[in-house]
Formats: structure tokens, C-alpha cells, sequence
């Protein structure tokens, strides 16, 4: 017999431990722009791209469906704004979206209870 490792035998002794993980969509929050009722979304990645007349509000949370440097592209999850679009998420050094710690996902809408959220 070929010994095992502490993390195969572990793996091989766990079910929960030997199935597969799936990698969650990095969640952001909006942080910027409360001083102009949001942040600017684009249409495209590029920065000349058509501007949204919608703002994405300050305290948003989108999902991560896209990135290219310091643009993000995003799919709302909670909070105003387009559903779907491009923004900074830093511009000039201000931190415009910061991403949230793994396993804190907004809950939608129509599941929160009574004695969640404030």
C-alpha cells in the first residue's frame, strides 16, 4: 500500500471534504459617489463608452462578472441602479467598489426576514 498524506486521508475520509468546491462570484460593495447620488456606469469596458443616465447607488452590492484593471463589470444584486454595467472601482486613488470578504452575500430582496437587515 502507498501511504497517504494527513490532507488525502482527510479528503478520502470526508465526503463533505472530497467533493468539489465551486468558487463563489466575488461580491463588491459601492462605496463612492455619495456626494453625486452614485457611482457613473458605462455601457462598455471602455472609459469613452456610452455613460449611463442611471447611477449606481452609494452602499449597492454587485456580483463580479467581468474585470479589465480598474473597471468592473457587474450584475446588481442589491440596492439601485442599471442591472448590468461597467464602473471604476478606483478612480484617481478613491476607492469607488470594494470587494467583500468570501461567504457574504446579500440576501435578495424578497428573503429577508422581519428581523434581518437594520
Amino acid at each position: 500500500q502507498i501511504p497517504l498524506s494527513r490532507g488525502e486521508a482527510l479528503r478520502l475520509a470526508s465526503p463533505r471534504l472530497a467533493s468539489p468546491r465551486v468558487a463563489m462570484p466575488q461580491m463588491w460593495e459601492i462605496v463612492g459617489g455619495a456626494d453625486k447620488g452614485g457611482i457613473l456606469v458605462r455601457d462598455g469596458q471602455d472609459l469613452k463608452s456610452h455613460a449611463l443616465e442611471e447611477r449606481l447607488s452609494t452602499g449597492a452590492e454587485v456580483e463580479e462578472t467581468g474585470q479589465a484593471g480598474d473597471r468592473l463589470k457587474y450584475r446588481l444584486k442589491s440596492g439601485s441602479g442599471p442591472p448590468e454595467g461597467w464602473i471604476s472601482i478606483r478612480i484617481s486613488g478613491k476607492e469607488l467598489a470594494l470587494p467583500k470578504p468570501s461567504g457574504e452575500v446579500a440576501a435578495p430582496a424578497a428573503t429577508v426576514g422581519a428581523g434581518e437587515g437594520g
